[in-house]
């Protein structure tokens, strides 16, 4: 019997990296077939390791698994999210473009703002910063990925819990 790599992260429900990868590789070439935009949400959490400090993995653990609800909330259905890192979670939007994903990622802004989630301290806010990218014509897939982790690194350079379109 062959062991299958479990394709989903158990705590937070969205795709493990390979797998969301794979999926983003398909949309790509199908955007690039069907000449539809294809836009990227890298999601990255502020401050997670002072989260962690001030309130305790458990809780955390739980805001990040909320982060992915409020995430799937805003973008409503219009595609997958992996995770990506610890604290980093991203989305492919196939037929959105830039400038609606940003909409989305400040929509996203927004409903972190007005939640609040739980510790054995009391109540605690998360923000998060998020880069922005739309694929260009004829780009790499490895550099459309990159753009919108870059533009999150700005996103949290430029003060952090904000958005940043590449």
């Amino acid at each position: 019997m062959t062991e299958h790599a479990p394709q989903v992260c158990p705590l937070t429900g969205a795709y493990l990296r390979p797998h969301f990868e794979s999926l983003l590789a398909r949309a790509v070439s199908d955007a690039r077939m069907a000449r539809m935009p294809l836009t990227v949400l890298w999601v990255d959490v502020d401050e997670t390791q002072e989260g962690n400090d001030a309130h305790g993995r458990e809780a955390m653990d739980t805001a990040l698994s909320g982060v992915v609800d409020e995430l799937a909330a805003e973008l409503d259905g219009r595609g997958p999210i992996g995770r990506m890192e610890g604290d980093a979670f991203a989305a492919s939007l196939y037929a959105v473009t830039p400038d609606m994903g940003a909409r989305l990622a400040e929509g996203l802004r927004r409903r972190l703002a007005g939640r609040s989630f739980h510790s054995g301290s009391g109540g605690f806010h998360l923000t998060v910063s998020v880069g922005v990218a739309g694929l260009r014509t004829g780009e790499p897939y490895g550099n459309f990925m990159e753009a919108a982790e870059t533009a999150c690194v700005q996103a949290k350079q430029a003060g952090r819990d904000q958005v940043v379109v590449r």
